[in-house]
């Protein structure tokens, strides 16, 4: 029976690291093929790893909260199969999953069933495992603490809010760890304003079109919030312009036309700002644009997104007056992407209709975009035709 290390696979794509939340096992324990050991959280989502041997854990090499880099050593298993059999089972491991698993098998569940800091009722309190090890670790008794989440769950930012009168300098300033996705929004956001000439343009667009249609849906049954409009407009002004839908190669110096077209979608979670990705966005028609973007929202929202759900985009959209009223701003773009777009909040505005000045439901629009690629004059085009095709959507 041989020791097998097992080391942290790329758990998605091209991702370097992952910090380690919490076991599933202990050292001494015996484990099945597939059998989950740890929860990790990576630059993207929140991933339960799994075993490929079967046989008796003899070495933990991480501690919860410590980032491991891919390939590093993970835990030793003295393996129970043979040489003969041991091969089958390491060729059915998917990265990230384990052997012969279906995606969601990788997918963090929420669960009342991880061990509470301290404190009676604790264990009762709505809390992702990641949130609870940070809790293990400032101290902070989570039933005392007040969840700001979805359906009151306890956030990363609740948690350290509740600590910050214990974890304090002399002066009062407050230091807060910065790990998995927060940190890879840090170095995404630093990436992005250092490596990339990026400038921004504004429009308005006249709503009444789309609100039309929106309650022209739904006396018909279907709910469609304003979304999946952007989406679609996005999509069919990034088939008018495809550069708009372009990387810069910085090996090669060249400029990569993407052809499909995958729309992150930018979204506000208590673990920071995640962009899911609406793949083959220009194959969708409304109402599959619509329930696609609502499964990924409220996947990011909850952390139960795989890594395949968090990368690949090729252009981004973020809803910003969905958060409050916020007419527009001047949105970063999310690398290696050419363009994001931002949409603000629909409302009534002043606009001069055959001369005569009335009140409209209009938003702002910005785009930022990658000047190495994109001038001024082809981002005016583009902004123009969305502005188009958001005035006159169609079926």
């Amino acid at each position: 029976m041989p020791d097998q290390v097992f080391r942290l696979p790329d758990l998605g794509e091209g991702l370097t690291e992952a910090q380690l939340i919490t076991w599933r096992v202990t050292e001494g324990q015996q484990i099945e093929i597939n059998a989950p050991l740890c929860e990790v959280e990576t630059a993207k989502a929140i991933v339960v790893v799994p075993s490929p041997f079967a046989g008796t854990i003899t070495q933990l090499h991480a501690r919860p909260g410590q980032s491991v880099p891919v390939g590093n050593a993970l835990v030793t298993i003295r393996s129970s199969t043979t040489a003969g059999t041991e091969e089958a089972p390491r060729r059915g491991v998917l990265v990230g999953y384990g052997p012969e698993a279906t995606p969601e098998s990788g997918i963090r569940r929420r669960s009342r069933s991880a061990p509470a800091p301290s404190g009676p009722g604790a264990e009762d309190v709505r809390a992702a495992p990641f949130v609870r090890q940070r809790a293990r670790e400032l101290g902070v008794d989570l039933a005392r603490v007040v969840g700001t989440g979805p359906d009151g769950r306890v956030t990363r930012s609740d948690v350290e809010a509740a600590a910050q009168g214990s974890r304090v300098e002399a002066d009062g300033d407050q230091r807060i760890s910065v790990v998995g996705i927060r940190k890879a929004i840090a170095r995404q956001m630093l990436r992005s304003v250092t490596t990339i000439p990026q400038f921004t343009e504004f429009a308005v667009f006249d709503a009444t079109g789309l609100l039309a249609d929106r309650e022209h849906r739904k006396q018909a049954g279907q709910s469609v919030t304003p979304l999946p409009y952007f989406v679609r407009a996005v999509v069919r002004a990034t088939r008018d312009h495809p550069m708009l839908n372009s990387t810069w190669d910085e090996a090669h110096d060249e400029i990569v036309v993407k052809r499909a077209i995958h729309v992150g979608l930018a979204v506000n979670t208590p673990q920071g700002l995640l962009v899911p990705v609406l793949r083959d966005a220009d194959q969708l028609d409304l109402q599959q644009i619509a329930a696609r973007a609502s499964e990924l929202i409220a996947g990011a929202r909850a952390g139960s997104l795989p890594p395949r759900d968090m990368t690949g985009s090729t252009i981004t959209v973020t809803n910003v007056g969905a958060s409050g009223p916020v007419e527009t701003g001047t949105p970063i773009i999310n690398p290696p992407e050419c363009c994001v777009v931002g949409f603000g909040a629909i409302r009534p505005r002043p606009m001069v209709i055959d001369g005569q000045v009335v009140a409209r439901p209009g938003a702002w629009i910005s785009i930022s975009v990658d000047h190495r690629i994109v001038d001024g004059a082809l981002a005016t085009e583009f902004l123009t035709t969305l502005v188009r095709y958001l005035e006159e959507p169609v079926a």
